[in-house]
């Protein structure tokens, strides 16, 4: 038996020739449109949902290593302010250490640098809005409400959270809020658990 050659093969039709033979269907295209309109609908309700289901009224990040005391009567934060962290002998102003009880006087009925703090910071407010009345003149005035939030640990002296409270007054933070968690009611839903 001879010995031939590998070269084409009388039936090998190449696949362009097939399909843009007309007795094969035609050409037809490797690109196909994507239609997007379902893809943009879909997207405009996954996002109506998530604004639908946030809730950032009365939402605060607790300082870590802080356990907030319990309340039944616990209402949702109703502003935004600085946070006041008071913690073990320490106390913070938006996660600052301000002042530990080492360096503070115990007799004192107020914090001295926490004082100077938030004056500085209510300084600066008023500052801003000044600023901005300048640059819009139709702006309405927005006078300084003095609101403050306030987390302490379950286990603080409760001197100590009053001199933070006598310090945060006498620097024209009169507007204070406290931090709880709050829990179920004895009678209610099984008894006294967390809510979640």
């Amino acid at each position: 038996m001879p010995v031939f050659t590998p070269g084409r093969h009388p039936a090998y039709e190449p696949i362009g020739r097939l399909r843009s033979n007309p007795f094969h269907g035609g050409k037809k295209s490797g690109h196909s449109d994507l239609n997007l309109v379902p893809m943009v609908d879909m997207l405009t309700v996954v996002v109506i949902f998530l604004l639908q289901s946030f809730s950032g009224d009365g939402e605060v990040s607790v300082h870590k290593n802080l356990t907030l005391p319990d309340s039944e009567l616990a209402k949702p934060l109703s502003e935004r302010g600085p946070i006041i962290v008071v913690n073990h002998g320490e106390v913070l102003l938006d996660g600052d250490v301000i002042a530990t009880l080492d360096d503070e006087n115990a007799d004192a009925p107020g914090i001295e640098a926490l004082t100077e703090r938030l004056s500085a910071v209510k300084e600066q407010n008023e500052k801003v809005e000044e600023e901005l009345r300048k640059r819009d003149p139709s702006r309405p005035v927005k006078p300084f409400d003095g609101n403050l939030i306030v987390q302490a640990d379950d286990e603080t002296d409760f001197k100590l959270v009053r001199r933070a409270i006598f310090s945060a007054n006498a620097a024209g933070w009169t507007h204070l809020q406290f931090a709880v968690t709050k829990v179920l009611p004895e009678g209610a839903g099984g008894g006294g658990g967390h809510e979640g």
